[in-house]
């Protein structure tokens, strides 16, 4: 029973992966987003946009979190690679691989610890929180940087697909420390040994070169980083 309902679910995953990949509606905001002087995000065509900051945080840290968590580690699973083709699309066409990673790490060098954000987006919301609250941390102490893609324009595009090509990641926040990717809020980089002893991403189907790659591999996203003490340790001396 549980090996059909295992793939039942399975299934049902996949059917939901081909209707997205075929949506006149996701081609229609991708099409917008390619128009766009700016990033964009899929919230942005829902009602949750306008509410109050704390509604939206209550939304992502409310009984449905655990749930919406699941769904964005299948959607990075099963529409990982697709996003990703999608991201580094709507960067336009003049989009050069080469010279977004130098200005990628440009923009982390900045500063010790980075986020990049959406502004209205729950998630970033509560990593500036985070930060804030447990940290001390706020935006150009010289030790953080919060960066908000909406107010790059163009860049901010360019940013967020360099972005995807060095850690897999499509959605925000994007969380670094000295230079590496943690993860977003809930979800990071987790990894299982394989038979041969090797080590393999989980739910990753897309993995950066060596010259790009800027996961901190075994993060299981800031917020579980912050709950092992692990956070602590890697922000020590800053």
């Amino acid at each position: 029973m549980m090996s059909c309902d295992c793939a039942n679910a399975w299934s049902f995953e996949k059917a939901m992966v081909n209707w997205v990949k075929s949506s006149q509606l996701f081609a229609d905001l991708h099409r917008e987003h390619v128009s766009s002087r700016q990033a964009v995000h899929m919230m942005k065509s829902t009602p949750l946009v306008d509410a109050p900051d704390e509604a939206k945080m209550d939304f992502a840290n409310g009984p449905l979190e655990r749930t919406v968590a699941n769904m964005m580690e299948s959607e990075q699973a099963l529409l990982g690679d697709w996003k990703l083709g999608k991201i580094v699309e709507a960067a336009g066409e003049h989009f050069d691989e080469t010279s977004s990673h130098l200005y990628l790490l440009e923009v982390l060098d900045r500063a010790p610890v980075t986020l990049v954000s959406f502004a209205d987006c729950p998630w970033c919301l509560l990593a500036k929180k985070l930060m804030e609250d447990e940290y001390q941390l706020i935006n150009g102490d010289g030790t953080l940087q919060i960066i908000e893609l909406e107010d790059l324009e163009r860049d901010g595009k360019t940013l967020r697909a360099a972005i995807a090509i060095a850690t897999g990641r499509t959605s925000m926040p994007a969380c670094f420390v000295r230079g590496k990717s943690v993860g977003g809020y809930t979800d990071g980089f987790i990894t299982n040994a394989a038979p041969d002893g090797d080590v393999e991403d989980s739910g990753f189907t897309y993995v950066p070169t060596p010259d790009r790659d800027l996961r901190y591999t075994g993060s299981p996203g800031l917020a579980k980083l912050h709950g092992s003490g692990e956070l602590a340790t890697l922000l020590g001396g800053m």
